[in-house]
């Protein structure tokens, strides 16, 4: 067949775009997804996660991605947000800010973690206080979702979101609740509710986002640390959903916080969980706050739970912790950075097959994430933060944490 002189144009100007492609390709190195330890063996669309398959196959982009080299086990909680100068300098795998997003911003195509935001309804609600006989729970419970959050404060609205997002992004990682262990405060909390409760409302959005996405990972809402008081809690809501519903509860990831915080009711602190009638539990000294044999400890309950329950091969993310005291002699730098780092190595390194997942080489933990990026409140601890929120420039403490994550790039 005669071709045109159109036509031949055209054919070059595909075999240049092949060639180029192919040269492209040639260059990409091989890299481990930390997806596959989390057991994500789903198609990931190339507009959601890291434009890669579990099993390593690269979507290429149509337009320039914001990708680079990332340490995928290690990761940050966002106060405020991530649009800083530096936040690439991180080499950050994975991060969380609290909430629901539609659109989160992904430097260097970093995983960001779905946040339910729940609260069991009180007669006062939305005040918030601790006082149960002022501020009783309504009868018959119900709870509120506050992210996703619609205008109206309607849940179906909420749901529908929740719905909409995890079809629309395969595969992603969802957390249902975060300290749903801690009473609220006067004027403050987190997703305070009772344990048998929230076996009932984990069965619900669990299935809710297992039907629009059954390649979808969840996982329970962080406590705030592995003590008695809030092992009990965990106990009460695996009991509580198997008696309910003759099987025990599907989680796909276990989350935890790994905090050392004591426990005296209306104290600063951990108080003590909702639907506990004790007003005192562990009575950690302040000044153990950065104790390693404690937070070791509490990792190894957590893991030792999880094997008592047949979860032992499944992943453990500790998906927040960190320096946040300002006295008992924590405003300190080199005392913040080196209790990071010590946690960093613990994490990394630590392995023992009688507790640890298999698959990880049997590693306690699979990720893990600071406390915090950005909070620089007056509360706060002065040197805990990775990013100065006013500058966007990396703090003292960032610089330490990107550097160690420059040892540990597993993601190019």
């Amino acid at each position: 067949m005669k071709m045109t002189g159109a036509l031949r144009r055209g054919l070059g100007i595909v075999v240049l775009i092949l060639v180029l492609v192919g040269s492209a390709i040639s260059f990409l190195p091989e890299f481990w997804d930390i997806r596959a330890v989390l057991g994500q063996a789903a198609l990931v669309e190339p507009d959601s996660q890291s434009g890669l398959t579990a099993d390593n196959t690269i979507y290429l982009p149509l337009v320039f991605r914001d990708y680079g080299p990332r340490a995928s086990r290690i990761g940050f909680c966002s106060a405020k947000t991530t649009n800083y100068a530096d936040v690439r300098k991180l080499s950050a795998g994975w991060y969380l800010d609290f909430g629901v997003r539609s659109a989160p911003p992904r430097p260097l195509g970093m995983e960001h973690v779905q946040v339910i935001r729940i609260h069991q309804l009180t007669t006062c609600w939305p005040q918030r206080m601790r006082d149960r006989v002022k501020c009783p729970y309504v009868n018959p419970y119900d709870y509120v979702i506050t992210s996703p959050s619609s205008l109206t404060g309607n849940k179906a609205e909420s749901k529908a979101e929740i719905v909409r997002l995890a079809s629309a992004n395969p595969g992603t990682l969802w957390f249902i609740g975060n300290e749903m262990d801690r009473r609220d405060f006067d004027g403050g909390g987190q997703d305070e509710m009772l344990p048998e409760y929230y076996a009932v409302v984990y069965r619900e959005l669990y299935n809710l986002i297992k039907t629009a996405d059954p390649t979808a990972k969840i996982a329970i809402g962080g406590i705030i640390q592995a003590t008695p008081a809030r092992m009990d809690y965990l106990d009460r809501v695996w009991r509580r959903y198997t008696t309910l519903y003759g099987t025990p509860m599907p989680v796909d990831v276990w989350n935890v916080h790994n905090f050392i915080f004591k426990e005296r009711c209306n104290d600063f602190g951990a108080d003590m969980p909702p639907g506990n009638d004790y007003c005192e539990g562990t009575l950690y000294a302040d000044s153990d706050h950065n104790n390693m044999v404690i937070f070791r400890h509490q990792i190894q309950v957590f893991r030792q739970w999880m094997k008592d329950h047949n979860q032992q091969q499944k992943p453990l993310i500790v998906s927040e912790y960190g320096i946040v005291y300002r006295h008992a002699d924590m405003n300190n730098l080199n005392l913040v950075r080196s209790f990071m780092l010590s946690t960093f190595d613990y994490f990394m390194n630590t392995k023992d097959c009688a507790l640890g997942y298999f698959e990880d080489q049997c590693r306690l933990v699979q990720r893990w994430a600071w406390y915090s990026l950005d909070d620089n409140g007056p509360s706060f601890n002065d040197y805990a933060y990775l990013i100065n929120p006013s500058t966007g420039v990396l703090t003292p403490l960032g610089q330490a944490f990107a550097e160690y994550a420059k040892g540990y790039l597993d993601v190019r």
